[in-house]
C-alpha cells in the first residue's frame, strides 16, 4: 500500500493530466476507521449542518413516483440478487465498518454534487481484479437505499462475461450491446430486481471490437434519455489501461471514481489516473486497505474485504 501512496503523492505534484486533481490519499486514510479507509472519495469530510439528515431522508414530495414513469413500469422484472454475499448492506456477515464506508462515500458524492452537476458517475480501475464492479454495485445500492431515490447501474464492460451481472446474479442479456446495435428497445434491456429503486442495464452479449460500439453517439444519447428517470447513474467500465473504453465513457459522464486495490503497483495507479481528463477524477476508492488476516484489526476486514475482490471472476473486476 505504501507504494500506491507514494505514487499518488507524486502524481499530485505533476503539472499535467488528471493526476493533479487526485486526492491526498494519506489524508483520506488518516480520517478513516482504524486509520484505514476501505472505500472513500476525496472531498471535505464535514457536511453542512443538517445536510446529512436531509440526504438520508429526502422530502418525498420532491420525487416522481414510478407510476409517473411508464418506462420503469414496463421494464424487465427479474429476481436478482439470488445471493447477498457480495452486497455489503445485505450480507449479514459484513462488518458495519464496511457499510459505513459506502455511506461515507455516498455523502461525499452528494457534497460534490452540491457544487455542480453530478449524476452520472463512471467507476473504473487500472487493471482487472481491483474490485470496481463490487464498488459500483454497492455504491448504487447505497444511493437507492435512501427514501425516494432511484439509482441505475449500467454494465458498460462489454468485454467480460461477468462483472456487475456476476455481483448481482442478474441476466446478462439482452443489454447494452443489443440496444446500441438497434436490436432491442430501452424497455427490453432495463431490469429491476428485488431491491427497491435499484435498476440495471447489463452489458449484453459479447461482440468483437466493443470499443467501436461504446464510442457511438447513441450511448451518450441513451444517458441523456435516462437522466430524468434516476437520481444517480453508476457506470461500471472496463479497466482503463488495457482499453480505451473507460476514457470514452468518462467523457459523457459527470465524473470518475478510480478504484485502486491496495496491492496495485504504484506506477499502474499513476498511469490510470493520467488516462482521464484532468477535471474528471472525483476521487479514489482505496480497496482492500485492511488485510483480512491482519491481527491488528480483528474482524475489521472481513465484511468488505470479503466482497472487495480477490482478483477472481466471482467477486467482480
Amino acid at each position: 500500500m505504501s507504494r500506491i501512496l507514494e505514487a499518488l503523492r507524486k502524481a499530485r505534484q505533476t503539472p499535467t493530466g488528471a493526476v493533479e486533481n487526485l486526492p491526498d490519499v494519506e489524508e483520506i486514510i488518516a480520517t478513516g476507521s482504524h486509520a484505514v479507509a476501505g472505500a472513500v472519495a476525496h472531498s471535505p469530510t464535514a457536511l453542512p449542518e443538517g445536510m446529512e439528515k436531509l440526504l438520508s431522508n429526502p422530502p418525498a414530495e420532491t420525487f416522481l413516483t414510478v407510476e409517473d414513469r411508464p418506462l420503469l413500469l414496463s421494464c424487465r422484472q427479474c429476481d436478482w440478487p439470488k445471493s447477498t454475499e457480495r452486497l455489503a448492506f445485505l450480507n449479514e456477515k459484513a462488518e458495519i465498518s464496511g457499510k459505513e464506508q459506502f455511506r461515507t462515500l455516498r455523502s461525499l458524492l452528494y457534497q460534490v454534487r452540491s457544487r455542480g452537476e453530478l449524476k452520472v458517475v463512471t467507476v473504473s480501475s487500472a487493471i482487472p481484479g481491483e474490485g470496481k464492479s463490487f464498488v459500483a454495485a454497492n455504491l448504487a445500492h447505497a444511493f437507492s437505499a435512501q427514501s425516494g431515490r432511484r439509482a441505475l447501474l449500467i454494465d458498460a464492460d462489454m468485454r467480460k462475461a461477468t462483472g456487475l451481472v456476476g455481483t448481482l446474479d442478474a441476466p446478462s442479456s439482452p443489454g447494452l450491446t443489443e440496444y446500441l446495435l438497434g436490436e432491442k428497445q430501452l424497455e427490453d434491456i432495463l431490469q429491476v430486481g428485488k431491491l427497491p429503486r435499484l435498476y440495471l442495464i447489463p452489458a449484453g452479449r459479447r461482440i468483437p471490437q466493443p470499443g467501436e460500439l461504446i464510442g457511438d453517439p447513441k450511448f451518450g444519447a441513451l444517458l441523456e434519455q435516462l437522466k430524468p428517470l434516476f437520481d444517480w447513474i453508476v457506470i461500471d467500465t472496463p479497466p482503463v489501461l488495457p482499453t480505451a473504453d473507460a476514457r470514452v465513457i468518462a467523457d459523457v459522464s459527470d465524473g470518475v471514481l478510480l478504484v485502486v486495490n491496495s496491492k496495485t503497483h504504484s506506477e499502474l495507479a499513476r498511469r490510470a489516473a493520467q488516462e482521464f481528463r484532468h477535471d474528471s477524477v472525483l476521487g479514489v476508492v482505496l480497496n482492500r486497505a485492511a488485510d483480512v488476516s491482519d491481527a491488528r484489526y480483528p474482524g475489521y476486514g472481513y465484511g468488505y474485504g470479503y466482497g472487495y475482490g480477490y482478483g477472481t471472476e466471482k467477486t467482480g473486476s
